[in-house]
């Protein structure tokens, strides 16, 4: 998966993509709680406060009025990072920074902010001394809110700064002028938690961290603030008043099921992988292509042409056997049909390593015989798609998302259109489906009881959704499904597969879904420590489905397969 970013911005993901928005990132945030402590956490949003808190992020050292708060670590259900020991001034700005260490060569360094006052008015106007970035917010008599960046007690120029509310959703974003200012209108902010995030990037700084020499510096700001009023409520799962983040609400877990995530002692992948293919028929599991290399990096040197069989009958004795390659891709779908492996889409990066990225969708369909070891071409794609998923029900294949890639442009092509294919009629071509009533990629796709949904994902705007989009061949029509629970970003390179009856997505913040026999609502039933995204999760029997490979954003890519073991499905 792709975005194009600018040098000022880069987003921590230990994954073969590069995020659109600064908090879909995990970053840094200082808040108070109901009792006046100062808390910290380490989320993708204000409102994601139960990540793992790295430990050189949990050394950081704050301050209010020039003097040190000592904090403790906290580890519970609604909180895991640092708060502390006693409440802090309720009229003084909270601050700290601390490097969080080398990244792919940059040395990253967070700065927060929180600003505990209940009257905006009685926010502080003056900028902290020997401050490296900071902000200064402003009340303004409209209701709005007026900030400054200053980089080194001087106004930072053409920074963009972008507006969350507390449940993680982008409300504005604005480049700060000459002044390094920006404004915010009232029907901007939020009652409640506000935050800010800045980012930038010195490409020219060079230096040495711990024994380690780095090339450029990355820092992040992140600044929060409260606005009086009455709290919007929670968006339901049931309902789409925003197409970026259906449900905030954190999921709870179900108990009743009796679902969990364990090793599956199959052997580990052969090779790191995100954005790959893969696919079960009878005893074997197929993986094709994928994203190898580091995040934000792609090459002809940096993709797989590979396939990949593991004979599942074997257990534990089972090794990885490759099969006939093909073209190098990733972001492409693989699905089965009978004995036979469908591959569809992807792109594939013809630059070389180091060199501009040149990024090619593929209209590519091909057919694998397990019994001659053979690919086979099928119709191609009426255009070109990558970043895509694709589901069979019955002995038709059908293909929904994506966008097309087109070489070293930043522009790229959201499709709207979606695609079946018979399989079973060797002179069969594409057909055309009712237009989807969205544009986005980075979806997964499962065929449940005779329909096809469609989940998650990211729309043409850049902004993540936890969205159900349900298409029935029998009438040819589109119906909107139960939002997934969590967060936007929750959807985002999501997995989904329906086995025994039941359909089943795995997200990216680790945890287990199951749909409701009714169909109006999910259910939490399991959690995969650590999460993972861009990965695939496939059946191999009605009560056990498999998770394979992808990345977790705070520790990189994973070769090892758990098993996620269902009763009472």
């Amino acid at each position: 998966m792709l975005f194009p970013y600018t040098i000022r911005f880069a987003l921590i993901a230990v994954a073969c993509l590069t995020l659109p928005t600064l908090a879909h990132a995990h970053m840094a945030w200082l808040s108070t709680d109901d009792d006046g402590h100062v808390v910290l956490w380490f989320g993708e949003s204000p409102n994601d406060r139960t990540y793992h808190m790295p430990e050189s992020i949990a050394k950081i050292e704050l301050q209010s009025n020039g003097s040190g708060i000592e904090t403790e670590s906290v580890k519970n259900d609604s909180l895991v990072g640092i708060r502390s020991t006693k409440p802090a001034p309720a009229s003084a700005e909270v601050a700290g920074r601390v490097t969080y260490g080398l990244y792919h060569g940059t040395k990253l360094t967070y700065h927060v902010e929180h600003l505990p006052q209940s009257d905006p008015s009685k926010w502080p106007v003056d900028a902290r001394a020997q401050t490296p970035l900071q902000s200064v917010i402003r009340s303004l008599p409209e209701g709005g809110i007026r900030v400054t960046i200053l980089h080194h007690e001087k106004p930072a120029k053409d920074l963009e700064v972008k507006l969350y509310c507390e449940e993680g959703h982008e409300e504005g974003a604005a480049k700060t002028d000459i002044a390094g200012m920006v404004t915010f209108t009232a029907s901007q902010v939020e009652p409640g938690l506000n935050a800010i995030v800045v980012g930038m990037t010195d490409p020219d700084a060079k230096g040495t961290l711990d024994g380690e020499d780095y090339g450029s510096t990355t820092d992040y700001l992140t600044a929060t603030f409260r606005i009086p009023g009455e709290v919007r409520g929670e968006i339901p799962s049931n309902t789409t008043s925003r197409d970026d983040a259906s449900n905030p609400q954190r999921p709870e877990m179900d108990d009743a099921i009796g679902a969990s995530v364990v090793p599956s002692n199959l052997p580990e992948l052969p090779e790191e992988l995100t954005s790959f293919g893969a696919a079960v028929s009878g005893q074997s599991l197929y993986v094709y292509g994928g994203h190898t290399g580091n995040a934000h990096s792609y090459s002809t040197q940096e993709q797989s042409n590979r396939f990949w069989c593991l004979d599942l009958s074997a257990g534990e004795q089972a090794a990885w056997q490759k099969r006939a390659t093909g073209p190098s891709l990733q972001g492409l779908a693989l699905v089965a049909h009978g004995d036979r492996i469908i591959r569809i889409g992807g792109f594939t990066a013809v630059n070389a390593a180091g060199e501009t990225h040149d990024l090619r969708s593929q209209n590519l369909v091909a057919a694998y015989h397990p019994a001659t070891n053979t690919w086979t071409d099928l119709p191609s794609l009426p255009e070109p798609r990558s970043s895509l998923d694709a589901a069979v029900l019955g002995d038709t294949v059908y293909v929904f998302g994506g966008w097309k890639l087109d070489g070293q442009s930043d522009d790229s092509q959201w499709h709207t259109t979606a695609w079946s294919l018979d399989l079973s009629d060797d002179t069969s071509e594409w057909q055309s489906l009712a237009q989807p009533p969205f544009q986005r990629r980075a979806i997964s796709v499962a065929a449940h009881e005779g329909k096809l949904y469609v989940i998650g994902g990211m729309n043409s705007q850049g902004k993540t959704t936890t969205r159900v989009d349900i298409y029935d061949p029998s009438s040819n029509a589109w119906t909107q499904g139960p939002s997934l629970p969590g967060s936007g970003m929750s959807g985002f390179g999501s997995s989904s597969f329906a086995t025994g009856g039941r359909l089943y997505v795995s997200t990216l913040d680790g945890r287990v879904h199951q749909l409701g026999e009714d169909g109006a609502s999910w259910r939490t039933i399991a959690k995969c420590n650590p999460a993972r995204f861009f990965h695939r999760m496939l059946p191999i029997a009605d009560d056990e489905l498999l998770m394979i490979g992808g990345a977790n954003m705070e520790i990189g890519k994973f070769k090892q397969i758990d098993r996620i073991k269902l009763s009472g499905h």
